[in-house]
């Protein structure tokens, strides 16, 4: 068909302009332009190019080339039953065929799950191109999926008969044996091919590979490191080499092949993750920072997100902090632990309006967060919502009565605006029962009895906390001020508002009244 093509085109060029074309020629030279145009369209429309075959058949209704074309394209449109009324092209004389006939034939017969009519296909393709690498491989991939112990015999002929070829026959023999956990086998066929060619990467590999499967991880690194001496750089590998060497807590080299790894692939998740943790530990925040921002997941992994903010707190760097969660709560709308910790950061810059619309819209989609209803009645404590705060702290009693810090903040917000100071009492002495170590509840506690006038109760809590823990939280340092001012000690109490009062506001209040 195609020599005919090629002779009625040449011979419409030639006698074009001196001869008549004859019936024939004017039908040959339409047979050839229907089919030169569903060649164009083979990739851009196969319908249509479908469409044009079957015109072209019709003018040609004998052609056994264009019934082997029509099968080809309806296979590649996934249409198998439109291959069918075509599928006789294969001739019973099998010298008529050629091996693209037979490969052909046996990708029809895949689509129609007939597999042993495939395998007989491909195998008369192989006997008429025993070299063709493409029609081998699948070939064996068919064959590999019902007869396994042939596949191998298969390859193993062609490894014998092609020796430059032989590593990667191997190889795909150690693959079906891996396959079936049949290691001994595996690995026997890979040193084959690592002999065969000491220089082909795909068996040190897969060796590799399963020494780390079966967790001889020194004779995994051994074959990673000859890969690396082939000078085959792969992040993947790296990263694992790395693995390794922290599971035997050898962390500098753990370091230096995750360094090779971001090398290899700068945007490598698993380096990148792995050398911040390796910045952070080592204090350097700015760095570990970066290595989150620069790994290849970052714009999509909210997680990455929250670690980059918690790292900008450790660099005292709230602001920072408070901007990424902000962009962080834009980008992944809905995600629940983004929200919480941006909710948190809110209270903690003060902007509780902002918070507590944050809270709010969370807990409409999970009611059931607890520390979130916490937090959003802490906002609403600190906007003196009273009301709203104490339905919130009642919806987490109704079901957790022990939630310590739910009674301690209700406690605190009571003897704050000093009502109520009996219920006050009882709910602090419940949290400090139930978390009798937290210093912020013993010093509600300690508050509470402060403001029934009951010193000596309040001394003997807030004397006990430590200068330290004074000098971490001024709110304590203030109570205890207030505690001195009460016993009638002003100097004592001046020395500690002036601890207090560059960053607790009531302390300021105070010692300016006190040093009018």
């Amino acid at each position: 068909m195609k020599k005919i093509l090629m002779v009625a085109w040449l011979s419409v060029a030639v006698s074009a302009g001196a001869l008549p074309i004859s019936e024939e020629g004017k039908q040959q030279a339409r047979l050839f332009n229907v089919f030169l145009e569903a060649s164009y369209l083979r990739k851009a429309n196969p319908h249509r190019a479908f469409a044009l075959l079957q015109q072209a058949l019709e003018l040609e209704p004998q052609s056994k080339f264009l019934r082997q074309q029509l099968v080809a394209l309806a296979l590649v449109m996934q249409a198998p039953h439109r291959a069918a009324p075509y599928a006789d092209f294969i001739s019973p004389n099998d010298e008529e065929n050629d091996a693209e006939d037979w490969a052909v034939y046996a990708a029809y017969h895949v689509q129609q799950n007939d597999i042993p009519a495939a395998l007989h296909a491909y195998e008369k393709a192989l006997e008429k191109t025993p070299d063709n690498a493409e029609l081998l491989y699948q070939y064996l991939l068919l064959l590999a999926a019902t007869d396994t112990s042939k596949a191998i015999t298969v390859l193993e002929d062609f490894a014998q008969q092609h020796p430059a070829s032989a590593a990667q026959a191997y190889t795909q023999i150690a693959r079906f044996y891996a396959r079936q956990q049949q290691l001994p086998q595996a690995l026997e066929y890979l040193d084959k091919a690592i002999a065969a060619d000491p220089q082909e990467v795909a068996p040190r590999l897969l060796k590799g590979e399963l020494y780390e499967q079966t967790s001889q991880f020194f004779l995994m690194l051994h074959e990673f490191e000859e890969l690396e001496k082939l000078g085959y750089v792969n992040a993947g590998m790296f990263s694992r080499m790395a693995a390794v060497f922290l599971v035997v807590k050898d962390l500098p080299k753990a370091k230096a092949y995750f360094l090779k790894a971001k090398a290899a692939e700068p945007t490598d998740n698993v380096a990148n993750y792995f050398l911040s943790m390796f910045a952070e530990e080592e204090k350097d925040y700015v760095q570990a920072i970066r290595y989150l921002q620069e790994a290849g997941d970052y714009t999509s992994n909210a997680s990455r997100w929250l670690q980059v903010s918690f790292l900008q707190q450790k660099q005292n760097d709230s602001a920072a902090s408070l901007k990424t969660l902000t962009q962080a709560y834009k980008r992944f709308a809905g995600n629940v632990e983004i929200a919480f910790f941006y909710g948190l950061a809110l209270n903690d810059s003060k902007q509780y309006k902002k918070a507590a619309r944050v809270f709010s819209k969370l807990l409409q989609e999970r009611p059931d967060y607890v520390d979130a209803r916490l937090h959003y009645a802490y906002a609403l404590e600190s906007l003196k919502k009273y009301k709203d705060m104490e339905t919130q702290i009642r919806l987490i009693l109704d079901k957790q009565p022990q939630h310590a810090a739910a009674l301690n903040l209700l406690a605190y917000s009571l003897a704050e605006r000093e009502t109520r100071l009996d219920e006050a009492l009882e709910l602090a002495k419940r949290a400090v029962a139930v978390a009798p170590q937290d210093i912020s509840f013993q010093d509600t506690l300690g508050w509470v009895y402060l403001k029934q006038g009951d010193l000596a109760q309040a001394a003997a809590l807030l004397e006990s906390i430590s200068a330290e823990t004074l000098a971490q939280y001024p709110e304590i340092t203030y109570h205890l001020a207030v505690l001195r001012l009460k016993q009638g000690r002003t100097q004592d109490a001046l020395t500690l508002l002036q601890q207090a009062r560059p960053t607790w506001p009531a302390a300021e209040k105070l010692y300016r009244q006190l040093t009018r």
